[in-house]
């Protein structure tokens, strides 16, 4: 009968214990910035790959020059951001290049090859039309926008470089595997203008966009993980420090992982703030920053100034006690440029896109100190006609969140 009692006892107690530990854990509700902003609602991006189709002849080509072949890209991709005001219309802003550039063959002798480097910026109106649930068709209109890299022989010009309006549109079908993710089947096309010697753009093209819609959030998590609102970052690099060509180890000819260019600076110091926006619960955030940098370029020692505001991208790939570390990336933030001729290269002008690339670590209790390793990158992304690019090596940052 005791050993009944004690078994009764101790089963009692048991799941008193268990109740008490499961109704005391922590519980940690959402926060406010793990929601998709309001302004994000309904907004998308995108990215596809597809055939092009540039027709480039002699009938383009001045000063008399007559190539004997053409050699016209027939690959291409294209990004692309929008915005759904309602289910039936969006406007979008796309930009278009080939994997490879056109060639004029010939023109002064059998082997020479003659670039043409093109790109196709668009803005454009996009009407839908739901055919079901996952299925809608769309079409495009507005305004298309060239911009294209001639060449010259014998300092003589074979086709000019210009910014080159006309006409774009297109269409094409979604079929949305989620209500986020949708597949994107389109075509664009964008008309010719012999007066400026361009010939049409067709260009076909399969991919995905993602929408971004509310997210369904838990009442509670169990885990809590930090993320900072603001951080304030001051970095610097020398070329005869670190090696000043490293951006080309995330290089590849045609498609790229980051960039190099044909500016290199020597030494620089850079002054960053960035405030979180979003974030998921433990493993990406997604920041807006602002930048001012000082360089000096590495042939003339020439003294320029960056100043760029960016969007920012983190994945958190290593959470600990006293540490998280995260990899980072940060596309087409615009920039002014003080200066857009420097070491007898001209950068197209000065407006150009401030692009990012490293490693980070937020260390201690509560994740207040910032460590990173960054390369740099800038350029204006083929919407002006000359466009070198500016290489930036590795940069050490220390930093303080709050």
């Amino acid at each position: 009968m005791k050993f009944k009692k004690f078994i009764t006892a101790f089963c009692f107690f048991s799941i008193t214990l268990a109740t008490f530990a499961e109704t005391t854990t922590t519980q940690y509700p959402p926060e406010a910035r793990e929601q998709i902003p309001a302004a994000l609602n309904n907004s998308y991006m995108g990215l596809g790959l597809g055939y092009t189709d540039i027709p480039f002849s002699n009938s383009d080509l001045i000063n008399g020059f007559q190539a004997t072949s053409f050699t016209n890209p027939n690959f291409g991709i294209n990004v692309f951001i929008g915005h759904y005001f309602n289910p039936y219309f969006a406007a979008e802003i796309s930009l278009m290049r080939p994997f490879e550039w056109a060639y004029a063959n010939g023109l002064n002798y059998p082997s020479n090859k003659t670039s043409i480097w093109i790109s196709l910026f668009g803005i454009t109106m996009r009407p839908t039309l739901p055919l079901s649930r996952r299925v809608s068709l769309y079409g495009l209109a507005g305004l298309g926008i060239v911009s294209r890299h001639g060449n010259t022989l014998n300092n003589i010009q074979t086709i000019p470089s210009a910014d080159i309006a006309t006409a774009l549109t297109g269409g094409g079908l979604t079929y949305a595997i989620t209500p986020s993710w949708h597949l994107n089947f389109g075509v664009e096309y964008s008309f010719a203008r012999p007066d400026e010697q361009q010939p049409s753009i067709f260009y076909a093209y399969t991919g995905f966009y993602y929408l971004f819609q509310p997210r369904h959030l838990p009442a509670y998590y169990t885990s809590h993980y930090i993320f900072h609102k603001n951080m304030i970052q001051l970095g610097g690099f020398a070329t005869s420090v670190f090696n000043p060509n490293v951006n080309k180890y995330f290089s590849v000819h045609y498609v790229p992982i980051f960039w190099t260019g044909d500016l290199n600076t020597r030494d620089g110091v850079q002054l960053m703030y960035e405030r979180n926006i979003f974030h998921t619960h433990k493993r990406f955030s997604f920041d807006w920053g602002m930048s001012v940098s000082t360089y000096h370029t590495s042939i003339n020692d020439t003294a320029f100034q960056a100043f760029s505001i960016f969007p920012d991208i983190r994945w958190w790939f290593f959470r600990a006690k006293d540490a998280d570390i995260y990899f980072f990336y940060s596309v087409a933030g615009p920039t002014y440029l003080t200066k857009d001729n420097m070491d007898n290269i001209y950068l197209g002008g000065h407006f150009s896109f401030q692009d990012l690339l490293g490693l980070g670590a937020f260390l201690g209790k509560e994740k207040h100190f910032n460590i990173a390793a960054t390369i740099g990158h800038y350029s204006n992304g083929n919407l002006l006609p000359n466009n070198p690019g500016v290489q930036v090596p590795l940069v050490i940052s220390m930093g303080y969140a709050f």
